[in-house]
């Protein structure tokens, strides 16, 4: 056990020095999701295609909910993006539908389920807004700390029953490669004490 704490420990340590050290330089920081897959994972869509939620583009501010977007009725729907690989989540841009609150959740990589990253709130205005700041399409929300993960979700948790989303951005970094090492590495250890 003492071995299994001590690579934790050292899997955390890098991590975290990664992290801050593309926090402070500013450098690298990307949008992970976009180009990448959309597929649902649970419930129906309408309008636009999937891959315009990971296209690049926002619909100007205002545009009616069901003009050029994905959209749904009721809390069912959930839109999965694939990222691609293993990758360091920091933060968020998303536009949708105005008066409802959306959730986004990402993939644990040791449990495989996912789990609650940011609740997207209502904003006011009308018709398709961005989110954290309507006022600009740029400004991300950062988490409270980062994630490493492959895949994220988004769905309609609450509102007026008619949802739609136009734009969904996950703002990161791929790991260093001596990050993915310790971690493949952190994986194969505590697999052979299982067995």
């Amino acid at each position: 056990m003492k071995t299994r704490s001590l690579l934790t420990t050292t899997i955390a340590a890098a991590v975290a020095a990664s992290s801050a050290a593309h926090v402070f330089a500013g450098d690298g920081i990307q949008n992970l999701a976009l180009g990448r897959d959309v597929s649902i994972a649970a419930g129906t869509a309408n309008g636009a295609a999937l891959s315009t939620l990971t296209d690049g583009l926002f619909l100007p501010a205002g545009t009616h909910w069901q003009s050029g977007t994905v959209w749904w009725s009721g809390t069912e729907s959930i839109f999965e993006i694939d990222l691609g690989g293993t990758v360091e989540v920091m933060g968020a841009v998303v536009q949708a539908d105005n008066n409802d609150t959306y959730r986004m959740w990402y993939r644990d990589l040791g449990s495989g389920s996912y789990v609650e990253l940011w609740t997207v709130g209502a904003v006011g205005g009308a018709g398709m807004r961005t989110r954290p700041n309507p006022g600009n399409n740029g400004e991300i929300f950062y988490f409270g700390s980062s994630v490493l993960t492959d895949s994220i979700r988004i769905g309609a948790i609450g509102g007026d029953g008619a949802h739609s989303l136009s734009e969904v951005q996950a703002w990161g970094v791929v790991p260093a490669p001596g990050v993915m090492a310790l971690l493949a590495l952190g994986g194969g250890l505590v697999r052979g004490r299982r067995r």
